[in-house]
């Protein structure tokens, strides 16, 4: 964030938040209250990985797994809308236009009828 705004400064590009009206530029305020919310976002993050790294000791003093299980998921996302996927499949409809129908992306809708080897008639 510091680096981006260090660019618009070097470039004379005021950089205004609407959310909290402020306005970045030159001056030693902006400078001043960009490094304050820099180093305050960066205590959170090590704040965050803190928390997370001892949820983990936990769990796994606990003899409980860490991390995916192993194989392949035996329930998909789109398992509950196969059906739908089936029918447009077999009405012709292309797989981009059945994922915009049913609101995933084109991506996930391929993958999920490769695993599930869907296809129309």
């Amino acid at each position: 964030m510091l680096e981006i705004l260090q660019h618009c400064t070097e470039h004379q590009i005021n950089l205004h938040i609407t959310k909290n009206s402020m306005v970045f530029d030159n001056s030693l305020q902006s400078r001043i209250t960009a490094t304050v919310l820099g180093m305050a976002a960066e205590i959170e993050r090590e704040f965050i990985s803190s928390r997370t790294k001892e949820a983990l000791a936990v769990r796994k003093a606990a003899g409980m797994k860490l991390g995916r299980p192993r194989g392949k998921a035996q329930k998909l996302k789109l398992d509950e809308k196969r059906d739908e996927i089936q029918k447009y499949l077999d009405l012709g409809v292309s797989k981009a236009a059945i994922a915009k129908i049913i609101g995933c992306p084109a991506t996930t809708l391929y993958d999920y009828c490769k695993v599930r080897k869907l296809k129309g008639k």
